[in-house]
């Protein structure tokens, strides 16, 4: 009973500020945006909760001593910056200005490249910066853009997928590990670029991040390699008022037999951006979880 009158408690509270932020993305206006995050930022760092601690505890292990104290300042960083995002999605969704407008794309040639082999794209992403953005960013700009995806656990009904649909971005909703490698070939023999946030916790294999041996999904990196389909990185952080799109060389699944060193490329690259712009990364995930040392 405590359990049901708990999980009832969150959905209540998810759904009130999902409605709150909703609200703040249609009276404020752009140039307010920030200085509202800055003070929701302030208010989730003050009200004890869980997250808080995940995110305090996966800082600590990822930078250990080289940040000795900082942590609790990287997590006021951190809390306002999800606060932006927040701010920003439910800004866009009233469909103000363009999100192609806000965007900058870094290295576009190794995505036309990829398409241009006509076996569509494999788009290797993770939880760094607006993601969201980048996406509707990229299909505004006409790009096939497709995007493997979860419901939020106390997020009403449909609704990330009616979000990702009104941008004409494809949705591929996680149902199993069984049925989704079927819907992402579909889409790769359509063409589409297909988005992959492969930084979770998941089972697969064993790789180097942070000094330390994590989970690593291996699901991406077995399709690409089946369907002989570029495996390209592509990333976005916020640089100043603007997100940049970074889209990186192929990794070339084919001519590597070892599908860990394909995705310990991955964890480098997302890696050296974590520590370039450390608050931007979603450190409430437990990405640590089940780690190992090496």
């Amino acid at each position: 009973m405590k359990g049901s009158v708990k999980k009832i408690f969150k959905h209540l509270l998810f759904k009130f500020l999902l409605n709150f932020f909703f609200f703040l993305g249609k009276v404020l206006k752009k140039r307010h945006i920030n200085t509202a995050s800055a003070i929701i930022g302030k208010i989730l760092y003050i009200v004890p909760n869980r997250r808080n601690k995940i995110a305090l505890s996966n800082l600590k292990i990822a930078f250990a001593e080289q940040i000795r104290d900082r942590e609790r300042n990287l997590l006021k960083k951190f809390l306002k910056s999800i606060a932006l995002a927040a701010l920003e999605i439910s800004y866009i969704t009233q469909k103000k200005d363009k999100v192609s407008d806000w965007i900058e794309i870094v290295g576009i040639e190794h995505l036309h490249s990829a398409l241009g082999k006509g076996r569509g794209v494999i788009a290797l992403s993770g939880h760094i910066g607006n993601v969201p953005i980048m996406l509707a960013g990229l299909a505004e700009k006409g790009y096939p853009v497709a995007v493997l995806y979860k419901e939020g656990k106390y997020l009403p009904k449909g609704f990330l997928f009616n979000l990702i649909k009104s941008y004409q971005i494809d949705p591929i909703p996680f149902i199993s590990d069984r049925d989704v490698p079927r819907e992402i070939i579909k889409l790769l023999n359509g063409g589409k670029i297909v988005f992959i946030l492969s930084d979770q916790a998941r089972r697969g294999t064993y790789a180097r991040f942070f000094n330390k041996l994590v989970r690593c999904q291996l699901g991406a990196f077995v399709i690409a390699r089946r369907k002989s389909s570029p495996l390209l990185p592509v990333f976005t952080v916020r640089e100043g008022g603007r997100h940049k799109i970074l889209i990186y060389p192929e990794l070339e699944a084919e001519n590597i037999e070892n599908p860990i060193l394909l995705v310990e490329k991955y964890n480098t690259l997302l890696e050296n951006l974590i520590r370039e712009y450390p608050e931007q990364y979603y450190w409430f995930h437990r990405r640590f979880k089940k780690m190992k040392d090496y």
